[in-house]
């Protein structure tokens, strides 16, 4: 069993925050725990709304039949967290369970940026300066994962990529 019915989700992409906090609300609930489960996720750097809290809660919505019922921070006074309370085991892999995955800052940009084919080259050259190299190398691989970026080798060998049409 977990040692408290909390998580943290700061520094992960939203992707990843979901995969982290299905597999936490699974192992919760597998040991026997049915009590309340904090999620903190943050509030967004902005303060808007972060990419976590709102693809969390769009889950969470999606998978209503699976979740006794959940809580926004807000209405707690903490913007930061969600509370759930779990009833049956959610999928391990959350994107059959039909939620979206939400790209952050990084991966917004580089779909937008690649609405026509761009090569890699071009696409670092272009957002390096926000983001930095490393980032953007590992969105890019991210993106073309989770299918919202595909990769189009043309006929002289050079990959380009280019945002799928329900990102244009």
């Amino acid at each position: 069993m977990p040692e408290s019915g909390s998580i943290d989700l700061h520094d992960l992409t939203a992707a990843q925050a979901i995969k982290e906090f299905v597999r936490f609300y699974n192992t919760c609930l597998r040991s026997g725990y049915h009590g309340r489960i904090e999620v903190i996720h943050g509030y967004g750097s902005t303060g808007a709304g972060g990419a976590i809290r709102k693809e969390l809660r769009k889950y969470l919505a999606a998978n209503a039949e699976r979740i006794e019922q959940f809580i926004a921070g807000e209405s707690l006074g903490n913007p930061g967290a969600t509370i759930v309370y779990p009833h049956r085991l959610l999928a391990e892999s959350p994107q059959l369970q039909g939620a979206t995955t939400v790209p952050n800052a990084a991966g917004e940009a580089i779909l937008r940026f690649c609405n026509t084919p761009k090569t890699k080259e071009r696409v670092l050259a272009k957002l390096t300066g926000r983001f930095g190299d490393r980032v953007l190398i590992a969105e890019i691989r991210t993106l073309v994962q989770n299918r919202s970026l595909e990769a189009i080798e043309s006929g002289d060998g050079t990959i380009q990529f280019r945002a799928r049409a329900e990102f244009d």
